[in-house]
């Protein structure tokens, strides 16, 4: 194995076990959300998360196509995941700091 190929393996690694962090998003909308509002963010934030895992996934094996035309997309693969991961970001901060407003309240 030459040391690209470990650092592929190591990346699709890392974002496979990445996916381990959409389960408690999941666990918490299935429970039943205390408002439509809620829920539909916490739906949002899981499917940001899974575009953006997918998307990593993809690069990695784009990153060694033979084709030139896919190696000319990957600029604009690795911007679309850095969108990705600011709005998963914002929606967390925004839905973590609605649950701290709500706590403050009692």
């Amino acid at each position: 194995m030459t040391i690209y190929s470990v650092l592929q393996l190591l990346i699709f690694s890392i974002l496979l076990l990445n996916s381990v962090h959409l389960m408690p998003a999941f666990n918490r909308l299935l429970k039943g959300a205390d408002s439509a509002f809620r829920s539909g963010c916490l739906c949002a934030i899981l499917t940001l998360r899974l575009a953006r895992n997918i998307l990593g996934l993809i690069l990695v094996t784009a990153s060694t196509a033979p084709n030139p035309e896919i190696h000319a997309l990957v600029p604009k693969g690795i911007l679309l995941f850095l969108v990705l991961a600011l709005l998963n970001a914002g929606l967390t901060q925004y839905l973590e700091r609605n649950r701290l407003e709500e706590d403050a309240g009692f």
